[in-house]
């Protein structure tokens, strides 16, 4: 059965085509083409779509085109890729609401009103288009997993790292090997011993922490500084961080974390990725955090945005996981951007870097005392229960 109500489509149509090419900078583009095809309209059958399909593919091409003149060749691609898939999913979007207003049209509702309905629909698209930066439009399918995530290849790197360290009875600590030949030993401490070494180019260090725990859970360790909620509590320098996406596949999280700054300069923002792993076969924990760009969290001008930034954490326990005593290597670097001078900056480094392994220490302690409580509660009750 012919579609009589196709031409109020294309008219709508017509006009979100518009609105799209004032969003890309081609408002000037001539539209003559698609207003003397609505003509075609009046014998055009809800089957046939393979015209639509590919008027709207040419019209997407010539976007991807004009977007490609001013983006670089990984955009030209994508813009490509994008008007091959838009331009299916639009011939269907169509024939869809073609038979819509077939429908509604049989069913006796006014011609008009179903016009104003599909007019309103491509108002709400185009100002929702308007509102939203191009940047921002593409920018989901811009940062790639694959390309930031963190690799098992990674982790493998990070764990050789605690290798190097030896625990001996008595309870002292040491490290072994030609790896630190280039590194200087900055603080040596019966816990710790703390490294670095000059960054090329640059007036920052790379630090490396070796240290020992005998009191604690290697566990609890490492749940103070996984579990951002509970971070959050202790760490007083946090203004907020949170998860802000996900890789499933890898459990790879995408971070932000904006930390109070030393007044009167900015507070900074990290954005990173982070994967967390407990190989309970080498029995090691792993976290590595490493600085990545984001095109849908572009630098807020409230904050210094730290772009250069890599943590990675290995700890190994003693016996087990959940008794007392373990070993943790820590490497470290960032660049804040501070204006304080190479000296005193490199100073606070050196100190700060040990001097949060500690507090981290101290969080962890609580946490282990309340599970201790907690568990120690439930005997409680269980014997109360006994006894009744």
């Amino acid at each position: 059965m012919p579609n009589s109500g196709f031409p109020t489509i294309v008219q709508s149509c017509r006009h979100m085509v518009n609105h799209l090419f004032s969003v890309t900078g081609t408002s000037n583009m001539s539209l003559r083409t698609f207003s003397s095809s609505t003509a075609l309209s009046k014998n055009f059958h809800l089957d046939d779509t393979l015209w639509m399909r590919s008027y709207i593919r040419r019209v997407l091409e010539r976007v991807a085109r004009k977007l490609g003149e001013k983006l670089n060749e990984p955009m030209i691609l994508l813009s490509d890729i994008f008007a091959r898939q838009f331009s299916a999913i639009a011939a269907q979007r169509l024939r869809r609401a073609a038979q819509i207003v077939v429908l509604y049209r049989n069913l006796g509702y006014d011609r008009r009103l179903i016009r104003d309905v599909i007019e309103r629909l491509g108002r709400g698209f185009t100002k929702m288009a308007r509102n939203k930066p191009l940047y921002l439009l593409f920018g989901a399918a811009m940062f790639t997993w694959d390309q930031n995530k963190v690799t098992e290849e990674e982790l493998e790197s990070a764990a050789e790292e605690i290798t190097y360290m030896r625990h001996d009875s008595g309870g002292s600590q040491s490290v072994t090997g030609s790896h630190l030949d280039a590194w200087e030993k900055v603080i040596d401490k019966a816990h710790l011993t703390a490294w670095r070494k000059p960054v090329p180019n640059s007036y920052l260090y790379e630090y490396k922490v070796y240290g020992s725990y005998d009191d604690l859970p290697a566990r609890a360790f490492y749940t103070a500084q996984v579990d951002l909620e509970f971070r959050k509590k202790w760490d007083k320098l946090v203004i907020s961080l949170d998860v802000v996406d996900q890789e499933k596949e890898s459990d790879t999280e995408l971070v932000q974390w904006i930390m109070h700054f030393p007044y009167p300069m900015y507070s900074r923002e990290y954005l990173y990725v982070r994967r967390c792993k407990i190989d309970t076969e080498k029995k090691l924990m792993i976290i590595i955090n490493r600085s990545v760009d984001h095109p849908s969290y572009p630098v807020d001008k409230n904050y210094v945005r730290v772009d250069t930034y890599m943590s990675k954490m290995v700890i190994r326990p003693h016996t087990s996981f959940d008794e007392n005593g373990f070993d943790y290597v820590l490497s470290y670097f960032d660049d804040p951007k501070s204006s304080f001078p190479s000296l005193a900056y490199n100073w606070m480094a050196s100190t700060g870097v040990p001097d949060f392994v500690d507090k981290v220490h101290t969080a962890a302690m609580h946490l282990h005392e309340r599970r201790n409580r907690y568990l120690a509660g439930e005997e409680e009750h269980v014997k109360e229960g006994l006894v009744m």
